[in-house]
């Protein structure tokens, strides 16, 4: 049985994914003006509407745990560009898209980062021209130790780590993510910020749909979670 500190020192998780079908009109009526005004800005309409799909599905499930409307929610904006919850200092959230997939990863008592990729994302030689710029050399050679077949997937999964480890940091790929070490084909670990020495709990897996592709996922907080389970959403409940 758990103590009551142990608890206390647990983050608590929740993960929401929702598929956008291509018929689904996305109304932004339940955003703020700010919202409405950022998503106004994108010039590609999947972008825009992406942004504003994740704002609703952000908006409608926050609300529902906090029991309030989801226009009351006050959602501020970083320095760095990260949205997070004014009024409600011990809730963190975090959103991650590709194609017509959006996740959203929630958290009480801890910050959290979320990555999710399509397994496709990128090609072998995409691949190969990017791990140098993403893998310190350590973990590049371990990569390259691994059978060409396994490359590409383990270059993926450390790809959706660090980038989630990064938004925990707050700071995306604005940092170095050669600055944060992982250990390759592993699915919970701790890890370590190299710069500042913070060390943060790590989460990674797939999502199999073969419906609309399969994903690698991972979430990233800074302090010890249980095992997430996602909660898979279609448009027509929000929308």
């Amino acid at each position: 049985m758990k103590t009551d500190q142990a608890e206390e020192q647990t983050a608590q998780v929740e993960l929401h994914s929702l598929r956008l079908s291509d018929d689904i009109v996305v109304p932004d009526s339940i955003l703020s003006e700010a919202e409405k005004n950022r998503a106004a800005a994108f010039r590609s309409c999947a972008a825009r509407r992406l942004f504003v799909a994740g704002r609703v599905l952000c908006r409608s499930i926050i609300a529902n745990l906090l029991g309030c409307t989801p226009q009351a929610l006050c959602l501020a904006i970083t320095p760095s560009g990260r949205p997070y919850l004014r009024d409600y200092p011990d809730i963190d959230f975090n959103l991650s898209h590709t194609g017509d997939r959006i996740a959203l990863a929630i958290c009480r008592g801890g910050h959290i980062g979320i990555d999710i990729e399509r397994l496709d994302a990128f090609s072998e030689k995409e691949a190969c021209e990017i791990m140098p710029m993403i893998l310190s050399q350590q973990e590049l050679q371990q990569v390259h130790q691994l059978n060409e077949r396994h490359r590409h997937d383990v270059f993926l999964a450390c790809w959706v780590q660090k980038e989630a480890a990064l938004k925990c940091f707050g700071q995306g790929f604005l940092a170095d993510p050669q600055n944060v070490m992982l250990a390759p084909g592993s699915t919970t670990f701790r890890s370590m910020n190299q710069t500042s020495g913070e060390t943060i709990f790590i989460h990674s897996g797939q999502i199999i749909d073969g419906e609309s592709g399969d994903f690698q996922w991972a979430i990233a907080t800074s302090r010890a979670a249980a095992e997430p389970q996602w909660r898979h959403h279609k448009s027509g409940i929000f929308f």
